[in-house]
């Protein structure tokens, strides 16, 4: 019992976190209607930037993330911009193998510049523990991104729903060329939400680095992980992708446990295929 309501919590924890990635890709979707597979990539771009400060600079992931964001708002508008924009109404399979292309460029980058071997930032919380009782231990990181994406999530929903931007968002997801008429600068609005989903990257990164290895191949993993969230939230609804990305966590730390060997891997992605078959609309969404 202990050792099911440790993996639970962990389970939750390590969902919070891929909440965090999947609403920032949920948010760049659902306004430029581009899948964007270098999601992940831009994420081990941030944690190699925090450990780049923290080398030269002595800051913490937590007070370089501050930093960073602006950084990487700027480096995803730029993205948006020059490459994703004039091929975003080409055929579906050039934006793909676009993105795709980020990511060799984004990868070899950082293989180049920091090399291969996974590297640790150092963090004053990164070895925090909270324990609870006698049967509950908590890393003090991981509770820290699990809040991190709570909040996340709920700004996300006052500005989506309670603000002049958020009516111009979904505006230009349900029908840009009506947005247009309407006097709303549609590809601008693309460029600065594409650059806010990259922007919340470095936070997430952050978040997510105390602790953690990070290899210029991480960011495959924070890509394939939050695309499953959001398929299984039915890409536009937000809290079907947070549940997602909870589900997931859980049914992994679960299956680490107590399937034996790798197999134990497989079972978020027999969850994934489970919930396509049951609830192809998504999770909260009607038929």
């Amino acid at each position: 019992m202990e050792l099911l309501l440790q993996a639970t919590v962990q389970g939750l924890l390590v969902g919070g976190a891929y909440a965090l990635v999947a609403l920032s890709l949920g948010l760049t979707y659902n306004v430029s209607g581009i899948i964007n597979f270098a999601h992940g990539d831009f994420l081990t771009l941030s944690m190699f930037l925090a450990l780049a400060m923290q080398v030269a600079f002595r800051l913490d992931p937590y007070i370089s993330g501050v930093l960073l964001f602006p950084v990487l708002f700027v480096l995803g508008a730029g993205v948006y911009h020059f490459l994703l924009r004039p091929v975003a109404h080409r055929h579906l399979l050039m934006v793909i193998q676009l993105t795709l292309g980020i990511t060799f460029v984004v990868q070899n980058g950082l293989l180049m510049s920091f090399g291969g071997q996974p590297m640790r930032v150092p963090s004053a919380y990164e070895a925090s523990l909270i324990l609870i009782g006698d049967e509950l231990a908590i890393r003090t990181p991981q509770l820290l991104a699990f809040v991190g994406s709570l909040v996340l999530a709920l700004l996300l929903w006052l500005v989506l729903d309670h603000t002049e931007t958020g009516r111009r968002i979904r505006a230009v997801h349900q029908n840009p060329r009506a947005a247009a008429l309407m006097g709303i600068d549609v590809p601008r609005l693309r460029m600065v939400i594409f650059g806010v989903g990259i922007g919340i990257q470095a936070l997430a990164g952050v978040l997510l680095v105390p602790g953690q290895p990070v290899e210029p191949a991480l960011g495959f993993r924070y890509t394939v992980i939050p695309l499953m969230a959001l398929v299984m939230g039915g890409l536009t609804d937000f809290r079907g992708v947070y549940l997602g990305a909870l589900l997931i966590g859980v049914t992994e730390a679960l299956g680490t446990v107590y399937v034996s060997g790798t197999s134990g891997m497989m079972v978020p992605y027999g969850l994934f295929i489970l919930v396509l078959l049951l609830r192809p609309q998504g999770l909260f969404r009607r038929a």
